[in-house]
Formats: structure tokens, C-alpha cells, sequence
């Protein structure tokens, strides 16, 4: 199967349905699948071989969802790339992935026009990329649990089924309006595609402040928001009259959804925000839609047909959490790890440290390489990190175990200031009231950034030097 056949089912069910909104421009979903064959012949006249690998460097746009269907229309591997990739890392990412070309919104090394805003840059390799006789159609960068990255490749029957599975969760049909604001080149299989495949309408917002973005949603009456503790946070803070409430559904995911962010924007619009747990080799695993405003801090129970187990639980029930359940992905690509060797006895262990309570819901504590180990205690560095990132002088924090001869390790932290002459003298007094004192760092570091993972830019875990 092709994934594109599932958009031309939608078009040819109601052609006439609008499928996104973009500035003001809307396009239904008969002239989206129009504009979908125009480009996948254009592609065609390049004559890529079937199963080629293609970049795709597009922000947020028609063209981004239009071109990465016509792409699969070709039989094509698609490989998004951010944007905002550097020259030496879109170097690394062409060469790792074997690219046979990359299409971009602006001309790149040796790019030339193939439509309007869209140019295609072709390199020369050894070569064909081998997918291994797997029916890919997508491959995207993640930081894994060793945070080196890794190539998640997914076939189209993969993402279908993950898909389908995602939306016995959402439960989202052709009659909602999905209001969207995260970045395609990270987030599209479990939420783009799904949209599209039910024929919901989908409405790009240009702008996350606030203001605009609240405009968006009662314009267009949206019922779906999925986005980002940041974003939601955004909205929290407004102070003006406008309300949400055509929005039925308000999913936060990518990170921990911080307690002051869901307090804060249930007290403001009325509605919970749903934390959710998706991780790229495995879709949509966990959404808590039953209790999000008394377990917040909890992703909720396994959705339909994904089963959750606890490896090697300590005497509070915190062990590695392990998934099983269907998309889980086809293999890793750079190097080439077939999925029953990424898989143990059938399970992807994620790699998160997590527990149960006793109704079933799932709570995720840390990262297994993030955990300090002080004196036989396990300390969860994203606890102390929520604390720190409440004092005013601060703008963001990283914990971190340093090794220690008698205690195993001592807790340290590296700060970035909320602005270069921001004081801390009252830090150690602010940690004393929210922290017990032996999760207290020992000491502070100040930095101008974090360091965090290429591509994908999450937190690196590992303990600094």
C-alpha cells in the first residue's frame, strides 16, 4: 500500500471539504490531491530510482504536506530536515542518509527551480540507498537512548497502522478543525497524516503568541489543539477575554507538561490540557484522557492495542518502561538495525524510567542514563530542573550526576540566566524551600546554552566533565 492513496480516498469523499488553511489561502482537499499529481510528475521527470531517499527542508506550508505525498507517490523515501540545520549538519545528514537529492524552499549547493518556492538540489552517489526490500517512506532523525542519533525508518504500512491506532485515542474525524503550530519536520505521521486521513481540516498558525493564535482558533472554530507545554503555556499567560470554546481536545506533548502550565491553563480557559506520551519509534503509546486534571503529571493508560510493562521494578514499582504494540518501527537505518534486532522479545524498551499506580496510569520519573545515583538514592534530575526553572533569574536548567568517591555521585546543575546581570544569590535558599536537602546541587554552574542533541534538540543527558 501507499500512503498517498489514503489522501485521494479523503479527496474523492469529499472533494470539496477544506483540507488547511495557510495565511489566507485555502486549499480543499480535491485541489490539495491536484496539487500533489502536478508535483509527483515533476518529481517523476527527475527520474529518481524507486526507494531513493529524498530530503525534505521546508517550513511549515502546503508545500511541505503536498511534497511529501508526491514524494510517496514516486516511491520515495522521504527524510525531513529541519530548516534551521547548519551547513556542516545538512552535510552529515545527506551523506549519512544517502540522499539522492534534497528539496528545499530556497535554493541550497547546486539547487534549481522545480515549481514555484520549491528547488531540488541532486547529489551524486555510489549507489542506491538499500531499504532492505522494505516498503519505506520515511526516515527521521531521533536522539534514541544513547542520544546518538538514529535513523527511524517506517514503512507505509507501518505508519497506517500507527496511525489507526493513534485514533482510537483522538477519536478525530472529518468534522474537527486542528489548530497547528509545531514543526512538520518533527511532528507529521501520528498527527498530519491522521488529519488528513479522516478529512479533517487543518489550519497553520503562523504566529504562537498568544494573541494570533487565539484569533486562529475561534476564526476557524477549532477543536483540536496538540502542541507543545510552551505553546500552551503561551496561552496561559493571556490576559485578554477571548475564550477557547469550540476546542474539544487539547494535547500536550513533546516534554513533561510542567503542573504550573496545566494549572494554569485550566484556570484560564476551563479545559484540561491531555499529556500524552509519543515517541518516534512507536507512535502515539499513552494519552490521559480519563484524570488529566487530578494526575497531570501522568501520561495516562496504554491506548488501545499497546500493552506497557515496568522492567526490573525497585521496591516503589520504578523500573525501565518497555512497550509493545502495532507501528512500531521497521528498523534503524544508519547503521542498518532491523527491528527484531532493536526489539527484546518482542518489546522496545524506551530507555524512560517509569511506574504504575494502582488505577493503571502511567508516570514517567527520568531518563535511565539521567538518573543520579547519591548515597543509594535514585534522584530524577527533571524534578530539580522543574524547581530551578521556577526561579525568576532562570531560563532553563540542566542537572547532572558528577562522580563522587564516597557517595557515588553528588547533584550539580548548569543555569542559563533569564538575562546577563540576573541574580542568584537567593538560590540556595529558593532550593531549600522546594527541594529535600540532599536533591539540592552542590554547586552551580552558569552557561550562555545547554547542550542538547543534534537535529532532534533535546536535553543531553550525559554528565558534564
Amino acid at each position: 500500500m501507499n500512503l498517498a492513496e489514503l489522501l485521494e480516498h479523503s479527496a474523492r469523499r469529499a472533494p470539496q471539504k477544506i483540507a488547511f488553511v495557510e495565511d489566507t489561502m485555502e486549499i480543499s482537499y480535491a485541489a490539495l490531491a491536484e496539487k500533489i499529481s502536478s508535483l509527483a510528475e515533476k518529481i517523476s521527470s527527475l527520474q529518481f530510482a524507486a526507494g531513493a531517499r529524498v530530503g525534505l527542508c521546508f517550513p511549515n506550508s502546503v508545500n511541505y504536506v503536498a511534497l511529501t505525498y508526491a514524494l510517496w507517490k514516486n516511491n520515495l523515501v522521504v527524510v525531513p530536515v529541519p530548516t534551521e540545520c547548519p551547513p556542516e549538519e545538512l552535510h552529515e545528514i545527506t551523506a549519512t542518509m544517502e540522499l539522492s537529492a534534497i528539496l528545499s524552499q530556497k535554493p541550497l549547493a547546486n539547487g534549481e527551480p522545480l515549481a514555484p518556492e520549491i528547488f531540488v538540489s541532486r547529489f551524486q552517489i555510489a549507489t542506491n540507498a538499500n531499504n532492505h526490500g522494505l516498503n519505506l517512506a520515511f526516515i527521521r532523525f531521533t536522539s534514541g537512548t544513547t542520544n546518538a542519533r538514529k535513523g527511524v525508518a517506517l514503512t507505509h504500512e507501518t505508519i497506517r497502522d500507527r496511525v489507526l491506532a493513534a485514533n482510537s485515542a483522538f477519536q478525530i474525524s472529518e468534522a474537527d478543525t486542528v489548530i497547528w503550530c509545531l514543526p512538520m519536520a518533527h511532528h507529521f505521521l501520528i498527527t498530519i497524516v491522521l488529519y488528513l486521513n479522516v478529512g479533517a481540516t487543518v489550519v497553520l498558525a503562523r504566529h504562537v503568541t498568544a494573541k494570533p493564535f487565539l484569533e486562529a482558533v475561534n476564526r476557524w472554530r477549532g477543536t483540536v489543539l496538540y502542541a507543545a507545554p510552551f505553546h500552551f503555556s503561551l496561552l496561559a499567560r493571556d490576559h485578554s477575554a477571548a475564550q477557547i470554546e469550540s476546542v474539544r481536545l487539547a494535547v500536550s506533548t513533546t516534554c513533561a507538561l510542567p503542573p504550573d502550565v496545566a494549572t494554569q491553563f485550566h484556570q484560564r480557559f476551563g479545559k484540561p490540557l491531555l499529556p500524552a506520551l509519543g515517541i518516534i519509534e512507536l507512535g502515539l503509546v499513552a494519552l490521559n484522557a480519563a484524570d488529566p486534571l487530578a494526575r497531570w503529571n501522568s501520561v495516562g493508560k496504554p491506548i488501545t492495542d499497546f500493552a506497557v510493562k515496568i522492567l526490573s521494578p525497585d521496591e516503589h514499582g520504578v523500573g525501565e518502561v518497555a512497550v509493545r504494540g502495532p507501528g512500531i518501527c521497521d528498523a534503524y537505518a544508519a547503521p542498518w538495525q532491523p527491528r527484531e534486532t532493536i526489539l527484546r522479545d518482542g518489546w522496545f524498551v524506551t530507555g524512560d524510567l517509569g511506574r504504575f499506580d494502582a488505577d493503571g496510569f502511567l508516570f514517567l520519573l527520568s531518563r535511565k542514563t539521567a538518573v543520579i545515583n547519591l548515597a543509594g538514592r535514585k534522584v530524577f534530575p527533571e524534578e530539580i530542573e522543574a524547581v530551578l526553572d521556577q526561579h525568576p533569574s532562570i531560563k532553563e536548567s540542566r542537572v547532572f550526576g558528577r562522580v563522587h568517591p564516597h557517595l557515588g555521585e553528588v547533584v550539580e546543575a548548569e543555569i542559563v540566566l533569564s538575562a546577563p546581570d540576573a541574580g542568584i544569590e537567593n538560590l540556595s535558599h529558593f532550593c531549600r524551600e522546594h527541594l529535600a536537602a540532599y536533591k539540592i546541587p552542590t554547586r552551580f554552574h552558569t552557561v550562555p546554552a545547554l547542550p542538547r542533541t543534534p537535529v532532534t534538540g533535546k536535553l543531553l543527558r550525559t554528565a558534564a566533565v
